[in-house]
């Protein structure tokens, strides 16, 4: 039997199994939720680019806390007649990235929640 990194080596008969612990699990899917928000955050400021607007995210993945069990917060700022293909695109990549999400529009967000996120959210592009 050993131990690396989050993970128990053993071996039963001629079988070697690795049983991951549960911190090494929530620590590999920070580590995959941080690579799909930072892959979606790509698209989306491409998508800003061409459009004229833009995409305020903000929550954990702004303030760089993200953690195994964190969504993507993001504010839609985009031109209305590309308001609906905006949202779509969200959602479509948060659900290729297997990444939850919660998004907004800007032109219906409550101020004060526009007003608590305007100091740290990363706006695209």
């Amino acid at each position: 039997m050993s131990w690396a990194a989050g993970t128990l080596i053993f071996t039963v008969g001629a079988v070697m199994i690795e049983v991951v612990t549960v911190s090494e699990r929530k620590a590999r899917e920070t580590a995959r939720r941080q690579r799909a928000a930072d892959a979606v955050m790509v698209e989306l400021k491409a998508f800003a680019q061409r459009c004229g607007g833009h995409f305020s995210v903000f929550g954990s993945v702004a303030q760089q806390r993200l953690s195994f069990d964190s969504d993507f917060d993001v504010i839609v700022d985009i031109p209305p007649e590309q308001e609906v293909a905006a949202v779509e695109l969200v959602e479509d990549l948060c659900r290729q990235h297997g990444l939850p999400t919660d998004i907004r529009l800007k032109s219906h967000a409550n101020e004060r929640l526009l007003a608590r996120v305007a100091d740290y959210a990363v706006i695209l592009p």
